[in-house]
């Protein structure tokens, strides 16, 4: 045998469950019936699905169901595996229930569907959404640097779109020298000084001081100018060597 009594509601794949549709059949004018098969729903809180009452109680009853051709004549037959609001009546049917992972509820009071398996569910779903929303709320100040990156990688692409404009003449040069300033590195003339002090090197004298300019005199004026002139006859005589050429 293999029989269950119901501590839950449940809608059973009962094969004996039908729903009956009656109509008009608009062509002939006869009555119609239709047949559908459908769930049957059994709740152990309401006593007009009772199927056991006890005779010293008539105001408390259970539903006891088994599977086909392993119960009593008064069981409700259902198709399929037991759920966790069944408790099993007998060997066959404890032996099934083994089979899942869960514990079935007890007892149709306050108490036992509170310690079943569907409160227990709900209890771990309510855990795991308060878990996620600490999570979330801890979330900002994990991502705090990620905020400093992705604000600077904004300014460092604004920068380039503005050098873009420059480069292609939608914008002013003026901005230009904006840019320098905003992208330009800070110098590093201190930090070389610093590293030639601890080095104990000192700078040359040739390159602390500038070179003196020197004024050409009146000779290599001279000498530049007559240059210049012998260079300016010799390309007339060879422009005018090159016009009788020509004419020839």
């Amino acid at each position: 045998m293999a029989r269950w009594k119901l501590t839950e509601p449940h809608y059973l794949n009962a094969p004996d469950s039908r729903w009956e549709q009656t109509a008009i059949d608009s062509r002939t004018g006869k009555p119609t019936r239709k047949m559908f098969k459908v769930p049957l729903h059994l709740d152990p809180r309401v006593a007009d699905d009772w199927n056991v009452k006890f005779p010293n109680n008539e105001m408390d009853g259970e539903i006891h169901v088994c599977w086909p051709g392993k119960g009593n004549p008064r069981d409700i037959v259902f198709e399929g595996d037991p759920t966790p609001g069944m408790v099993p009546l007998d060997d066959e049917a404890r032996e099934v229930t083994a089979k899942f992972k869960w514990i079935p509820t007890q007892g149709i009071d306050e108490e036992s569907q509170r310690a079943g398996f569907y409160a227990r569910l709900g209890d771990e779903l309510i855990t795991s959404l308060t878990d996620l929303r600490a999570t979330t709320a801890l979330q900002p100040s994990a991502t705090h640097g990620l905020d400093k990156m992705m604000e600077a990688m904004a300014a460092v692409m604004a920068q380039n779109a503005q050098l873009i404009a420059i480069m292609t003449g939608k914008a002013p040069m003026e901005s230009l020298a904006a840019v320098a300033v905003t992208s330009a590195p800070e110098p590093a003339q201190d930090e070389f000084d610093r590293i030639v002090r601890e080095s104990g090197e000192t700078k040359h004298a040739e390159f602390e001081d500038e070179l003196p300019t020197a004024e050409p005199t009146e000779e290599e004026l001279a000498e530049a100018a007559e240059a210049a002139r012998a260079r300016e006859a010799e390309s007339r005589l060879r422009a005018r060597k090159t016009v009788v050429e020509r004419r020839i």
